[in-house]
């Protein structure tokens, strides 16, 4: 391939990229309110919202591949209704593990590792009115408004990268003497395809 053709080619490819970013930047997302901004970092308040999770064991790539697919099926009508509902952002994941303090000098060995998936459904629904899973892995919650600290960056997700910002935001949230709480989140707003320098990943830790 001859570098013009080759260039040509990838800005063709930059626009389509660009085009499907700002396809999927119109999904419903939840109406949060910035509390404060500084650069990449975010103070926000979130309201209370219903979302379809599931908890798959493992914590890589293969784990998060099947938490997507069980909860894409459920919206795209595996469900008891047969009904389509639709796609929401960010997906968001969260990784736990048991963890227990082995011998002296005392190391730390993750145990039953595993990940819980959510999407957030559409604000027109409530409990009641959402159609029943067809498949018992996945539950319907309420989560509670709440307040994160959060983090944007662009790029890979992968998970030395998310660890990298996960300690970042912690950094920042001790900069300015505020104290998070629980296990960090991180929320993906992009298909797959996105070229990553128009990729929207996010890092949340509960204040």
């Amino acid at each position: 391939m001859r570098p013009l053709f080759f260039m040509g080619a990838l800005g063709l490819a930059g626009i389509g990229a660009a085009v499907l970013s700002d396809y999927f930047s119109h999904y419903e997302e939840p109406n949060y309110k910035t509390d404060k901004r500084d650069g990449s970092f975010e103070l926000r308040s979130y309201p209370s919202v219903i979302a379809a999770s599931v908890q798959v064991s493992g914590n890589g790539d293969a784990s998060a591949n099947n938490a997507f697919k069980i909860l894409a099926g459920y919206i795209f009508g595996k469900n008891k209704a047969s009904k389509k509902l639709a796609m929401t952002t960010p997906v968001v994941q969260e990784s736990t593990s048991q963890k227990i303090a082995m011998t002296v000098p005392v190391t730390v060995e993750r145990l039953n590792m595993s990940m819980t998936m959510s999407f957030y459904m559409p604000a027109q629904y409530t409990l009641d009115t959402l159609p029943e899973p067809c498949d018992k892995r996945i539950e319907l919650r309420q989560i509670p408004a709440r307040k994160f600290a959060v983090m944007r960056f662009s790029g890979f997700a992968d998970e030395n990268n998310c660890l990298q910002k996960e300690e970042e935001l912690k950094r920042w949230l001790q900069s300015h003497n505020l104290k998070g709480t629980g296990q960090a989140l991180r929320a993906f707003y992009n298909p797959p395809w996105t070229l990553p320098f128009l990729r929207r990943n996010e890092i949340w830790i509960s204040l």
